[in-house]
This record gives structure tokens, C-alpha cells and sequence, in this order.
């Protein structure tokens, strides 16, 4: 249990509309979402580990979902509440999905605790998908030794970072190979920073991660098929990070649309149109989460665009209602500043705006031969 669970209630949040689709409330019970609110305050203030989301959701069974549609929805809802237990809950996700799709004997041994929340999983794989998209590289060393790798270097951010956390990242053979691994943040020679200080998602337990020789034994290898392994995954790790940010928008946005009195009237064509913007993006990202869901491809083109346009919507948004909320959005303790400072994130999480524009700069151009 995480410290603390059992009292995870405290009072004052005022609670957010009660969820983007009908179907959401099949999947997720509002007596999540309600605790996920009410806590979204202590949240932000690093006074609760964005990980108990993590147990929240695993005693619900809520990590076993069938569709990546499903997926994208529940994860939008708890966006809307609190971005900083989604963020934790899309990291966490994603090592589920890696597990998954590696499908060795060692990621069905691990695979159970995380699906029941019971240790936090870590998405160390910015190197990889950067790399992935010929805008980086893998500088992780792997050495090989008698059964199995010895680790060398460092990850300069991860989040939910803890000793018994499942770090998933990838490093690189003195040969080039290029290999999926897993192992323990309890590791010997896995070095935790201490926690980064940041403008919002302060317990998103996030910092560096140094590895000393860390002894990675053969089976805890998940894939050596690169770019098999990163085209299997990716379509998940950019809906999911989707979700996040059009979560974040559409709370903020509603909240900014109840405040359009006296003379905040003259922001009434701003919200609606923002108000617009985040429901074609969400419709448009339930459109492609059905086709992935049904066999079928996403353009990377139409993904890249759509990533990009839900980052950018979800800093109007926050931005909007903090303008409309007045003195009081900019209070440090506000839900609008909350969700502002989480959101100011988005840019600059990998991949970042810059790394987003260059990428689809790429695959116009790329497309267009």
C-alpha cells in the first residue's frame, strides 16, 4: 500500500464535470474520478505521491482494458482531474504495453504486479524514440558479460522513480545493437537523483537516473528488434500523451466558459473557440484510436499533427482560464493555476514542440516523395 492511502480524501476540490463520453463512466466509476479530484490539491502541492493513482486504478482492475480507445478515455478523464496522477498513470502504462508487447517469459512474470498497481512502472525511453526518429541517439552502454549486460550511463529524466519501481529504457551493444531491457530501480549501481523542482507535477517523483554496472541478466532483455519493438509501441505512447493534454484542455476550457460575465464577455469568441478546437481533436483522436483498435494504420503524418495540436490547445486552454479566473487563477493554490503550471509542461515533454515540429517536418516531406 502507499502511505497514507487510506486517507486520501481531503476536502475543498470543487469536482469537474463528470467526464468526456458516457462510455467513460462505464469504464471508470465516478467514485475514482470524485477521489482523483478531491486530492488533485494535495496532489499539486507534493503533499500525496502521484503514484497512489496507480493502486487507485490497479484494485479497480482498470489497467486490463481490451482497446487502446478505452485506454485514451480513461486517461482523458483523469487529465481533466488531476494531470499529474495522469502523467504518473501514462508512464506507468506504458511499461505495462512494453511488457506486453515484448511478451518473454520474464514480462508475463512482472506483468501481474503492475496491472494490480502494486509498483510503479518507469518510461525511460525518450533515447529510444528519439533515436527511433533520427533526432538523437542511444547513449546507454550495454556490455555484454557472462549471462547477460552490464549498464552504463545515464537518463536524465524519468518519472515515478522509486526503488521498487520497473525501469524500461534501451541501450546500445559496443557492436551497435541496439537492445529493449528491463530492470529494478532498486538495482545495485541504479543511482535515483533527487526529485527536480518544478513549476507543477512535483509528485510525479521525477529526476535522473545514473546506472553504474548495472547487471541486466539475458532474460530481463525484451526485445532486440529495435524498430519492430518501437513501431509496435509508439502508436499507444502518442495517443496516451494525446489524452493527457486534451484532458487537461477540456477541464480548463469548461471551467473558463462558466466565468463569461460581466466583463470577462469580451474572452467569449476566445473560449468557444478553443471550446471548438478541443472537441474536433478529441473526436479525431477517438477516430484513429478505433482504427489502431480495428487492425489499421494511423498515418504518422496525421498522429505527429494531431500530438502537436493537442499540446497547443491545452496551453490556450489553461492559458484562457487562468485570463478569465482573474487575481484568483493566479493564486499559487488554484485549480487554473494548477492546471496552467502542469500544462506548461507539455512542450517540453519528450517529444518535446520543437522535436514534434521536426519530426513532422520530416514525415510531410518524406510523404510528399
Amino acid at each position: 500500500m502507499v502511505p497514507g492511502r487510506q486517507h486520501l480524501h481531503p476536502p475543498g476540490q470543487p469536482h469537474l464535470r463528470a467526464g468526456l463520453t458516457a462510455l467513460t463512466t462505464v469504464i471508470m466509476s465516478t467514485t475514482i474520478l470524485d477521489t482523483i479530484a478531491e486530492n488533485a490539491k494535495a496532489v499539486g502541492k507534493n503533499e500525496i505521491p502521484a503514484r497512489y493513482g496507480l493502486e487507485l486504478l490497479g484494485e479497480q482492475n482498470l489497467f486490463l482494458h481490451d482497446t487502446l480507445t478505452e485506454t485514451a478515455r480513461q486517461l482523458r478523464d483523469i487529465a481533466a482531474r488531476d494531470l499529474s496522477v495522469a502523467f504518473s498513470i501514462w508512464a506507468h502504462t506504458m511499461v505495462i504495453k512494453y511488457l506486453k508487447t515484448a511478451d518473454t517469459d520474464y514480462a508475463r512474470a512482472v506483468l501481474p504486479e503492475l496491472e494490480l498497481g502494486g509498483r510503479p512502472g518507469v518510461t525511460g525511453m525518450a533515447p529510444a524514440f528519439k533515436e527511433a526518429a533520427g533526432a538523437g541517439a542511444i547513449d546507454l552502454e550495454l556490455t555484454p558479460v557472462d549471462g547477460g549486460f552490464r549498464l552504463n550511463g545515464k537518463l536524465a529524466w524519468a518519472s515515478n522513480l522509486d526503488g521498487d519501481a520497473l525501469i524500461v529504457t534501451a541501450g546500445r551493444t559496443p557492436e551497435g545493437e541496439r537492445l529493449l531491457i528491463a530492470f529494478d530501480g532498486g538495482a545495485d549501481g541504479v543511482g535515483l537523483g533527487r526529485p527536480f523542482g518544478l513549476l507543477g507535477l512535483n509528485a510525479t517523483s521525477s529526476s535522473w537516473v545514473t546506472l553504474d554496472d548495472v547487471f541486466i541478466p539475458e532474460p530481463q532483455v525484451l526485445s532486440r528488434d529495435f524498430m519492430e519493438f518501437i513501431n509496435a509501441v509508439r502508436p499507444t505512447f502518442m495517443t496516451l500523451q494525446i489524452s493527457e493534454c486534451l484532458g487537461v484542455a477540456d477541464a480548463a476550457i469548461d471551467v473558463a466558459s462558466t466565468r463569461l460575465t460581466g466583463i470577462n464577455e469580451v474572452l467569449t469568441d476566445d473560449v468557444a473557440a478553443v471550446r471548438g478546437r478541443v472537441t474536433d481533436l478529441i473526436a479525431t483522436q477517438e477516430r484513429y484510436s478505433t482504427t489502431i483498435d480495428e487492425g489499421g494504420t494511423v498515418p504518422r503524418v496525421n498522429m505527429l499533427e494531431l500530438r502537436l495540436a493537442a499540446a497547443e490547445v491545452a496551453t490556450a486552454a489553461t492559458a484562457l482560464e487562468v485570463r478569465v479566473a482573474g487575481g484568483a487563477g493566479y493564486a499559487q493554490s488554484s485549480p487554473a493555476s494548477r492546471r496552467f503550471r502542469e500544462a506548461a509542461f507539455i512542450p517540453v515533454q519528450s517529444p518535446s514542440e520543437t522535436q514534434l515540429k521536426w519530426e513532422l517536418g520530416r514525415a510531410r516531406a518524406q510523404k510528399e516523395n
